[in-house]
Parts: structure tokens; C-alpha cells; sequence
């Protein structure tokens, strides 16, 4: 999808002060989020802060691809009416209100591949205001993210989990003042991966952010968020290296892969004394005797995708289904209309569009990670991505989410950049 941009010396007048004002905006998205999230939970409503922060960041973007890129911005646009085809033969039947979440998750679901545009057009035209955006994009997160746990550790904010009927769980995690646990895990994911690559070099540093993921990872308690931070504490170091450390260290990685596997035996055989430890073992237990191994693994999102199956099967004709019948197609129905498997949820709610949607955003990240795994930072960035991916599929908000899509977006623009710069600066 994305093409390579030629640099001009000329530039329209307009596109420099747009990238100014991302600039500035930018870095302040995690920080935007976190002041939504408390708004919502202290005072009942959020004003549309960080919807309407957000709205102007796409409305700035697709501005500035409107004059260098109007090809891409034109393809998006279209996907968004295709994917709306469905829902709107429904909202005739349907509060209002139904219409605007359509709207909104529409926008979510398209915001990655236009931010991506954008930031991969902007590294074009500026490498340094690229650089230093990314830099300072990570360096506000990682502040934000670790304040946040500091207040929610204080007693401040709110749990990541709402305690069980009959279950003793004496953890239910901490997500301070954001208001989605699975998102901001999605989140964690992505910084861990851009900050471990450029701490490599600094090896004190790389055990300060994997120490920090980690608690974060576990103050959350999701797997996502466990499972993931381990993987790239665990690979990326591995993915840095270059194609002769490959050749000349093969029995060392040989060493290595027999110790992960030792420590991973570890957990499963003192697995019950780790849950317990951190206070889910009886939440595990509870879920395992009504759902079986599936309600643990996939949270019980293949029963709910089960009885959404069904009912749109029984209350849609296959035009409708095929079309996608809205978000409110499926909450006239059903209280709980989400199953949280993002390539499920948008097959039900957008059709064959929405399903088309979810492999071709995927595949615009992967191809592009792909290319550029001549170097370790490209590596790395396709390990992120197909992570997502699994994380998609199995657990949602990944394309459902309206904090990831930036972060990723940078991460995947810029990432590759910053490593090199930094990497020239050490080796100067």
C-alpha cells in the first residue's frame, strides 16, 4: 500500500505547519486517554475529550494527505462508505445512537493504515522532525504509563477486573485512570517492543524497561499483556543481532532455547502456586468448571461468538449477513453484542467488507515490516505486528481499540529510523 515517497525541496505551503501541529499533538495521546478515562470514571462522562482530540489528529492527517497523497486518502474514504453499506440499511429500525457508534468504530477501524500513511509520508519529507516525534511520543508514554500505575498502586483510579459473584480474588489488577484493561495491554505491547530495541545497546538500560513491563504487565493482569512482554523481553534481543552472530553463536542459542523451554516447564509444573500468588487462581478455577480450558484461553469469547453466530443467523437473511448488520443489529438483541474477537465482531457487524478490512490492515503492516527485516529493528517490528495479529484474533482490541492505533502506527513509520540514528551516534 504504501509507496515510497520522493523527498521534494518544495513543499506547499500548508504541509510544513500541518507537520508542525501533528508534531506538537502527537506525543500527548497516551496523556489525552488517561485524563478521558478518569473524567468517565470520577464524573460519569468524558465530554468528548479524547474522541474530539482524536478526530482533529485524523482531520490534520487526512488534510495533509489531501495535498501530497490524495490516491491514499481517496482509498480510505471508500473503504469507510463500504463498510457502512450494512449498518445504514439497519438504522432506520434503530436508535440513533447506533448509527454514531457505527460511525465511530468505522473511523478506529480505518485510523491505523491513515496515521500510517501520514507518519510514513512525513519520514519522507523530514527525517529528524520524524525521529524526534517518535522519541518524544515514547518518552511521554513510558511517563504516563508509569505514573499511572503509581496512582493506581496509591489507591487511586480503579481495578482492571470487577470482583466475581462467589469467587474470592483477593488481585483484580490495576488500570488506574484508563478505562480500557485489553487496550491498554495492546499499548503496553507496542512501547515494550520500541523501547527494548533502543535499549539493547544499553544493557542496564534493557533490564529497566523489561523490570518496568513486566510490573506493568502484572499490576494489569491480562495474558495479553503477560504473555506478550515476556515474548519480546525473551526475542528481541535475539532479533537485534546481526546474520554472523546467527553462525558463530549457534550452540549458545541452542543453550538458550533449552533454558527458555527449563523456566517455561518451571511455570507449568509451579503453575498453581504462581496464580495463587498473584491472587487468580480461584477466578482461573471458576472460569475452567463452567467453560473448560476454552473460557480460559479465549475468555469465554467463543461462546459469546457462538451465540451471536446464532442469532444473526436466525434474525437476518444472508444478503443482510453478508453485508454486516451493525453494531445495533446485534444489540437489539443481545446486552453483550461484542464477542471481543476482532476479525469475528467485524465479520457480524460489516460483512464480507469488515472481514476484508481486518486482512488487509494487517497485511499493509506485515508487508511492511517485512521489507525491512534487513535490519533488527524491522525484525522486531514484524515480531510486534504477527503478535497483534494472534492478539487479534484470539483476544481483541486491536482494530476495536482507540488507543493503539497511533502508537502502532508510529512504531511501524518510525521505529526503524530512530534505531539507525541512535545506532549511528554510538558507533560515531
Amino acid at each position: 500500500m504504501l509507496a515510497t515517497t520522493t523527498a521534494t525541496t518544495s513543499q506547499p505551503p500548508l504541509q510544513p505547519a500541518l507537520d508542525r501541529l501533528l508534531c506538537r499533538l502527537i506525543p500527548w495521546f497516551l496523556l489525552v486517554d488517561c485524563l478521558n478515562g478518569a473524567l468517565l470514571q470520577t464524573l460519569g462522562s468524558s465530554y468528548g475529550l479524547a474522541a474530539g482530540y482524536k478526530l482533529i489528529l485524523l482531520l490534520l492527517m487526512a488534510l495533509s494527505l489531501t495535498i501530497q497523497q490524495p490516491r491514499w486518502l481517496l482509498l480510505i474514504a471508500l473503504s469507510w462508505l463500504t463498510l457502512l453499506i450494512g449498518p445504514m440499511l439497519q438504522w432506520p429500525a434503530l436508535p440513533a445512537r447506533w448509527a454514531l457508534a457505527d460511525l465511530q468504530l468505522t473511523l478506529k477501524l480505518l485510523s491505523p493504515l491513515l496515521a500510517l500513511a501520514y507518519l510514513y509520508a512525513l519520514a519522507q519529507r523530514s527525517s529528524v522532525l520524524a525521529a524526534r516525534l517518535l522519541k518524544h511520543s515514547l518518552l511521554l508514554s513510558s511517563l504516563v504509563l508509569l505514573l499511572n500505575a503509581l496512582a493506581g498502586i496509591a489507591g487511586l483510579g480503579f481495578t482492571a477486573y470487577q470482583p466475581l459473584d462467589g469467587v474470592a480474588q483477593s488481585f483484580l489488577g490495576i488500570k488506574g485512570f484508563f478505562y480500557s484493561t485489553n487496550e491498554l495491554s495492546a499499548v503496553l505491547l507496542v512501547l515494550t517492543a520500541a523501547l527494548l530495541c533502543l535499549s539493547w545497546q544499553h544493557k542496564r538500560y534493557y533490564a529497566l524497561v523489561s523490570g518496568c513491563a513486566l510490573l506493568l504487565a502484572l499490576s494489569l493482569l491480562t495474558k495479553t499483556g503477560l504473555f506478550g512482554v515476556m515474548l519480546l523481553i525473551l526475542l528481541v534481543p535475539l532479533l537485534l543481532q546481526q546474520r554472523d552472530f546467527w553462525q558463530a553463536k549457534r550452540k549458545l542459542i541452542g543453550l538458550l532455547a533449552l533454558a527458555v523451554a527449563l523456566v517455561l516447564l518451571l511455570v507449568i509444573v509451579n503453575g498453581e502456586a504462581l496464580l495463587k500468588l498473584l491472587g487468580i487462581y480461584d477466578k482461573l478455577s471458576f472460569v475452567y468448571q463452567q467453560r473448560g480450558i476454552s473460557g480460559i484461553v479465549l475468555s469465554s469469547r467463543d461462546y459469546y461468538a457462538g451465540r451471536i453466530w446464532q442469532l444473526s443467523s436466525e434474525q437476518y437473511s444472508m444478503l443482510e449477513r453478508l453485508l454486516g448488520v451493525g453494531q445495533g443489529g446485534v444489540a437489539l438483541y443481545l446486552k453483550k453484542y461484542f464477542a471481543e474477537l476482532d476479525w469475528f465482531d467485524l465479520l457480524v457487524f460489516y460483512g464480507i467488507a469488515g472481514i476484508s478490512l481486518f486482512v488487509v490492515v494487517f497485511a499493509v503492516f506485515i508487508r511492511h515490516s517485512w521489507r525491512l527485516c534487513y535490519s533488527g529493528a524491522g525484525r522486531v517490528l514484524l515480531l510486534l505486528n504477527l503478535l497483534l495479529l494472534v492478539v487479534s484474533s484470539l483476544a481483541g482490541h486491536i482494530l476495536t481499540s482507540g488507543m493503539l492505533w497511533l502508537p502502532w502506527a508510529l512504531c511501524n513509520a518510525l521505529l526503524l529510523q530512530l534505531y539507525q540514528a541512535e545506532h549511528d551516534e554510538r558507533s560515531a
